[in-house]
């Protein structure tokens, strides 16, 4: 049985280091490229420190990016997961004065939103993390056959 888990990562973080060595301009990788730069980091830090780790590292841009490539692979389940979370703990923050950066938002969540976001990041570890590296790996890897083009071309 393949590990797509470790095949996703081994493929979709070279991605992720073409938007380092682009000092992280989204807007120089191409649609494919920054899909799967922001998926590589979702998977990363849902896995490291939970959802609220991705959103507060790298913010709403790259939420964006990783739900256009949840969409497009057609993993349903994570983007409804996902969506439902946002809406439900994070958008009230938007506009909120207290916040001078994403990492401010913890100290105003609420015990509901902590719940939330414990309930979401254990589905994604129990249920959904599986089959989305597994979607992912196919579809851009595997369907695509998608390479990270040179920064020089």
């Amino acid at each position: 049985m393949e590990d797509y888990g470790k095949l996703w990562d081994d493929y979709s973080i070279e991605f992720n280091s073409k938007l380092v060595d682009l000092n992280g301009d989204w807007s120089r990788l191409d649609e494919d490229e920054q899909e799967i730069a922001a998926l590589w980091k979702l998977f990363v830090d849902i896995n490291n420190g939970g959802f609220i780790q991705f959103f507060c590292n790298w913010g709403f841009q790259c939420l964006c990016y990783a739900m256009r490539g949840l969409k497009r692979i057609k993993d349903n389940s994570l983007y409804d997961l996902l969506a439902d979370t946002y809406y439900d703990v994070l958008e009230k923050f938007k506009d909120d004065t207290r916040l001078t950066k994403y990492w401010d938002i913890p100290e105003y969540l609420t015990d509901e939103d902590n719940e939330r976001l414990d309930s979401t990041d254990s589905q994604f570890y129990e249920t959904e993390c599986e089959p989305f590296t597994k979607m992912a790996y196919e579809y851009y890897h595997q369907t695509l056959d998608k390479k990270v083009t040179p920064l020089d071309a």
